[in-house]
Parts: C-alpha cells; sequence; structure tokens
C-alpha cells in the first residue's frame, strides 16, 4: 500500500529549504533542463545529504528508490514512505520495486535513482552504473534527466548540475548505460 503524503512531503521540504541554503548555499545550473512529468532523474550518490540536497532544489515532487535496510526501521519507514520513497534489493532483480518505478512513471511522476547503487565512498568520480535505470526508462519511454553534484560538502563549495533529458530509447542498448554513466560524470566535473 502506498502511503505517500503529498502534504507530508511539502512540510518535509520547506522544512528543510532554509537551513540546507545555510549550510550549503548550493549552486544549481540546469532546473530549465527538467521536462514536463514523467520523468527519471538519475545521478551520483556522494553523501547522504545527495537526497535533500535534490528535494530541496528541485520543484517537482521526487518518488526515489532506495536501499531496503532503510525501511526496517519503523519511524524511517514511516517517513520516506511519505516521502514517496520506496525499498529496493540491491542484490538482485527487485521485482516489486521495479513494477513500483513503472507504476510512478505511468501515473505522471518523477523517479529518483542513484544508478550507482550506494554511496561512493572511493577516490573514483563514480563508481560503475547498475542497469536498472535505463531499462526502466526505456521500458516506460520516458526520459532519463541526468545529474551531477560535486565540489566539496561545505557552505558555497556544493554545486547540482542538471543536464538535458535523454531518451536513452534512442541508443543502442549495449551503449546506454555507458553514455548515461559519461553524460553524469560530465555534470560532476563541470566548472560553474
Amino acid at each position: 500500500m502506498n502511503k505517500y503524503n503529498i502534504k507530508f512531503y511539502k512540510s518535509i521540504k520547506k522544512l528543510l529549504t532554509m537551513p540546507m541554503k545555510l549550510i550549503f548555499n548550493t549552486k544549481v545550473t540546469g532546473l530549465e533542463n527538467l521536462p514536463d512529468k514523467p520523468y527519471v532523474l538519475a545521478g551520483n550518490h556522494k553523501n547522504m545529504f545527495d537526497v535533500v540536497i535534490l528535494i530541496t532544489n528541485i520543484d517537482d515532487e521526487i518518488h526515489f528508490m532506495a536501499k531496503k535496510e532503510l525501511f526496517k526501521v519503523k519511524i524511517l519507514n514511516s517517513i520516506f514512505s511519505k516521502m514517496g520513497a520506496f525499498p529496493v534489493d540491491r542484490n538482485g532483480n527487485d521485482i516489486k520495486a521495479i513494477k513500483e518505478s513503472f507504476r510512478i512513471l505511468k501515473s505522471g511522476e518523477v523517479l529518483g535513482i542513484f544508478p550507482e547503487g550506494t554511496r561512493n565512498k572511493t577516490d573514483n568520480i563514480l563508481l560503475p552504473f547498475k542497469e536498472g535505470v535505463t531499462s526502466i526508462a526505456s521500458k516506460t519511454n520516458v526520459p532519463i534527466v541526468p545529474f551531477g553534484i560535486g565540489g566539496e560538502f561545505k557552505r558555497n563549495k556544493l554545486k547540482l548540475n542538471i543536464g538535458e533529458p535523454i531518451n536513452i530509447g534512442n541508443i543502442e542498448k549495449e551503449k546506454q548505460k555507458e553514455y548515461l554513466e559519461e553524460k553524469v560524470k560530465e555534470l560532476i566535473l563541470r566548472k560553474n
């Protein structure tokens, strides 16, 4: 049962926006690239604040796919579910999570995915992407909007770059994942 509550989402967003502005004052570019819903928002994951940065800087409500372990804690389960997030088992094909992704997109909403599958705690710019994001976008025929969070998690040093929508179905299946990785990498490294 979907416990998503748009009023709760907007209240949490409002509550977090000012503190995030005071703490990071993230420089955001590319908001004009966001298409009409539905679309998949996909990019890098380097910090636990990534979700909050996206929620507080993008007007559309975002339904995030999140690791199932987060939903084992009762209070977190309640908060994340009301925010429109849903669990995914990262150790294989999670049919339930894939079906929920399809449902979100078919109902005209925004799906947020971190294709690395986990936070990148290495010195690499990106971890290899998992193929789920390109498969979901291709099967639902919605664009993927790539983003890159770069800089440092310090005031006036953090940036969120949003790229142009990608119609992944126009790219050969074998090259889709690498193409998306390259676009996200460019956005992370973009000098603003």
